[in-house]
């Protein structure tokens, strides 16, 4: 899914060819990810029997070199990376949420409502887990901490999203 996304989202800003969104893609993923040639022509190829982009063969800048394909997003790949940003099952995982928040302007205020609230719901019962987890008699001091640790980081997400969502409200109000 993550995949698909930065690769619907870059074609988003008009036609690439392989190389430009690999480059481009290893500039937006977490450097830690490898989001290497293997992963982004089988992403390509995937997209592609999809219906949600199409190549198209262009000369090579360089002489004597096979033509390259240029990728173009569809209007069924625009409306497959709405879809996949919005989909509420990203509010169960850090990495799919993030990206769908950083992608927010695709998808609606409808979208985006119930992807916060979702978000929160789960963050919610997250920290009544940690509150459970914490009351086990068997946890050391450095259990502990870690359980405190992820309290509050928990704590200050649902603090910055309340504040997120107050502010997309004001702006769907203007």
């Amino acid at each position: 899914m993550v995949n698909e996304v930065v690769v619907l989202a870059l074609l988003q800003d008009g036609p690439k060819h392989g190389y430009q969104i690999l480059k481009d893609a290893k500039r937006l993923v977490d450097p830690e990810e490898t989001f290497d040639t293997k992963r982004l022509y089988s992403t390509l190829k995937r997209l592609e029997q999809d219906h949600a982009v199409v190549a198209h063969p262009e000369p090579s800048p360089v002489v004597g070199a096979p033509n390259r394909k240029v990728y173009h997003i569809t209007p069924h790949g625009a409306d497959r990376l709405v879809s996949l940003v919005a989909d509420p099952a990203n509010a169960t995982d850090r990495r799919r949420f993030f990206l769908s928040l950083a992608l927010f302007q695709i998808i609606g205020d409808v979208a985006q409502g119930r992807l916060l609230r979702e978000r929160l719901e789960w963050l919610r019962r997250e920290e009544q887990h940690l509150r459970e987890v914490v009351e086990y008699p068997q946890h050391t001091p450095w259990s502990r901490k870690v359980v405190a640790f992820q309290q509050t980081q928990i704590s200050d997400e649902i603090a910055w999203l309340a504040k997120l969502g107050q502010s997309i409200v004001r702006e769907a109000q203007l």
